[in-house]
């Protein structure tokens, strides 16, 4: 279902993400803040290259899987969930952004849960993640995902292992009302 809907979460919408969304990478990109820029690239970043949104829309749906979410009306590019195989075949690596004004709305859940689903089709056992020890949201997501332990904690980074076992059934929190629209 290339480029499909997989799921309508209150309005949201969550797709596959293709080529043709890079500049919806960028656009989502441009509405993270600084600290979420650090969090999610553990690196202080202020644009994407050419290359690297070409590498990161370059998906193969198999080894390299990534679902972009979009706001109710207007269409935006509010979030994206991707994971990268590892060299253990049951393993990847997963990250997740979501746009600051969209963050803690059940976003990252929904897209974590969609691509949860998508990576166990694939033969995917475990999620990795390397992280901000800080990054309490990225914690508290991993927790709803599946059973997780820490593998190393270390100079304020911490490495988890999540267990996507499929008997595991996690729900997504309830969805507070969006933020205004407009901030003056």
């Amino acid at each position: 279902m290339a480029g499909g809907t997989i799921i309508d979460h209150a309005g949201v919408v969550i797709s596959e993400l293709t080529p043709a969304d890079r500049a919806a990478l960028a656009f989502s990109f441009s509405r993270l803040g600084a600290r979420s820029r650090y969090q999610r690239f553990m690196a202080v970043k202020q644009e994407l290259t050419v290359d690297e949104l070409i590498r990161m829309t370059s998906v193969d749906h198999w080894h390299h899987e990534a679902l972009i979410a979009r706001s109710p009306s207007p269409r935006a590019p509010i979030g994206i969930a991707r994971y990268v195989r590892g060299a253990e075949f049951d393993a990847a690596e997963v990250a997740v952004e979501i746009t600051d004004r969209w963050q803690r709305q059940g976003i990252g859940l929904a897209l974590l849960l969609a691509l949860r689903n998508r990576a166990l089709g694939a033969g995917i056992r475990r999620f990795t993640a390397t992280m901000l020890a800080d990054n309490g949201g990225a914690i508290a997501l991993a927790r709803r995902v599946g059973p997780y332990r820490v593998l190393s904690a270390r100079s304020g980074e911490l490495e988890l292992v999540v267990d996507l076992s499929p008997a595991r059934s996690a729900r997504p929190a309830p969805r507070r009302s969006p933020p205004p629209r407009w901030r003056r």
